[in-house]
């Protein structure tokens, strides 16, 4: 599962106050609703402050997703390699993205 981290900056860091991930899914499932181009890699990953108060999606500033070598298997040609890539989306519009594409669960 790809990890997706919602950040702002401090300094020269990304912080991701909570110190958790906002997602974990395939990142077949990412790529597109993301943006996650294969151009998009970035040097520097977030840095968990889970002594920080989580956020909201509005209050924070950038989507970086982080890609291990077991998220590729089976994504042939795909052109990904192990590292973190940046969203052009803002978290709220991430948060939007996600979930108009997951299906509704019926309620009973």
């Amino acid at each position: 599962m790809a990890t997706v981290w919602f950040v702002r900056r401090q300094g020269g860091l990304w912080v991701a106050p909570g110190g958790a991930p906002a997602y974990e899914l395939p990142l077949a499932e990412l790529i597109f609703p993301l943006d996650l181009g294969t151009h998009r890699g970035v040097d520097q990953g977030p840095t968990p402050e889970p002594q920080l108060p989580a956020e909201q999606p509005e209050a924070l500033h950038k989507v970086l997703v982080e890609v291990e070598p077991r998220d590729l298997s089976g994504l042939e040609y795909s052109g990904y390699a192990a590292g973190f890539y940046a969203s052009p989306y803002p978290p709220s519009d991430a948060v939007r993205r996600l979930a108009a594409r997951r299906p509704q669960r019926a309620s009973a």
